[in-house]
């Protein structure tokens, strides 16, 4: 990801203050946690995860599941990993009630200030990896700031219960030294509201570049006893995933395996009745790729909306750079950011591009789509 921030001066060896999308501990390294591992470097680190952007309500697939996920991060409150702080900071699950929320806020701020000065990170440098972190700006000094949109908010974020999104984001693009967006969608249309807008795509890690994609010999225990042809997808599971395009796919085709890899946060009953859906659960970033190199098509099987088509899926460049063939939903940066990948925007259609990459797979064909992503520096 190489990019000048181009800080104010003295601001370049400053620490740092992530207010991240997303938890250190709950998720496979995302890009943010890529980039306090890169920019972190030679400095400290600070990473607050998640304070979030709404509340689930009681009829979210598997609430309590994702609270016990969160409390158990919550349980670790401060911990060191790979060189980088992680604070999962305590609040009141209580949002929507305007005293709480003002509670909260103040605890954040006490929390965070605390843990800046017992660490001696005076004044540093300030990354908003989501709305929210709008609610801190103004109570934490610091020497820099940078907002990292990382996901189209406006659109999937609006029906939340406690934050105003809206407000945050503008506040944010308005105020914030560098602005950064992790797609070619998201970045078109902030850079129409304010000059100087980067586009920065996701990285890759190590694990997927160096993986050497002729070798398949060894079939890992997840993948034991699932035949070919496989059409794999990995990362989030959540209700996003088009139940409908899975049900087709797997009645059309039940010589497909349908692999699924990623702890689901849905409901997967429905899809999980055929013989050819296969739910793998979590597995270790490091032991994604090893499984992937067993993939005779990638996909992204996404419902189609506004959040999903300007999204930034990491998951593309991963499946790149293991030179597989990949068919998306509709996303812009799919379609736009390297050459090869197929989009479709009706449940025929992706069946069809399926069809279509299975027949026209070639070792050859992997090999350019992997020295692609290498070209373009993960």
């Amino acid at each position: 990801m190489p990019v000048d921030l181009r800080f104010p001066p003295g601001a370049d060896d400053a620490p740092l203050l992530c207010f991240a999308g997303n938890d250190w501990w709950v998720h496979n390294p995302y890009t943010e946690k890529q980039w306090m591992r890169r920019i972190g470097r030679g400095r400290k680190v600070l990473f607050v995860n998640s304070i979030g952007i709404g509340m689930p309500s009681l009829s979210t697939p598997r609430v309590f599941t994702r609270i016990a996920v969160k409390f158990k991060s919550l349980l670790r409150w401060l911990r060191r990993d790979e060189g980088v702080w992680v604070l999962t900071p305590f609040v009141i699950p209580l949002w929507t009630v305007g005293p709480v929320a003002k509670l909260n806020v103040f605890l954040l701020a006490l929390q965070v200030r605390l843990l800046l000065r017992l660490l001696g990170m005076q004044r540093p440098l300030f990354w908003a990896g989501l709305p929210t972190a709008s609610l801190l700006l103004d109570r934490i000094p610091h020497r820099g700031s940078v907002y990292y949109i990382q996901d189209n908010y406006l659109a999937y974020y609006d029906r939340m219960t406690f934050s105003r999104v809206h407000e945050h984001h503008a506040d944010l693009l308005a105020r914030c030294d560098r602005v950064i967006c992790a797609s070619i969608g998201m970045h078109a249309d902030r850079n129409v509201e304010r000059d100087g807008v980067r586009y920065v795509p996701h990285g890759v890690a190590d694990g997927f570049l160096k993986k050497d994609i002729a070798i398949r010999n060894t079939v890992p225990a997840a993948l034991s006893g699932v035949p070919h042809p496989i059409i794999g997808y990995w990362g989030s599971l959540e209700v996003l995933q088009d139940q409908d395009l899975i049900c087709r796919m797997a009645e059309a085709h039940p010589e497909w395996s349908l692999v699924f890899i990623g702890r689901p946060m849905y409901d997967i009953a429905r899809v999980d009745r055929y013989p050819n859906v296969h739910f793998l659960g979590y597995v270790p970033i490091d032991d994604i790729a090893d499984c992937g190199v067993h993939f005779d098509v990638a996909t992204i099987p996404w419902i189609q909306s506004d959040w999903v088509k300007y999204s930034a899926p990491v998951k593309f460049r991963e499946y790149y750079a293991l030179g597989k063939p990949v068919v998306s939903a509709d996303i812009i940066e799919v379609a736009e950011a390297l050459p090869g990948a197929r989009t479709a925007k009706s449940i025929d259609n992706f069946i069809r591009c399926v069809e279509e990459e299975l027949a026209s797979d070639t070792p050859e064909k992997q090999a350019s789509a992997d020295a692609c992503m290498r070209e373009c520096g993960g």
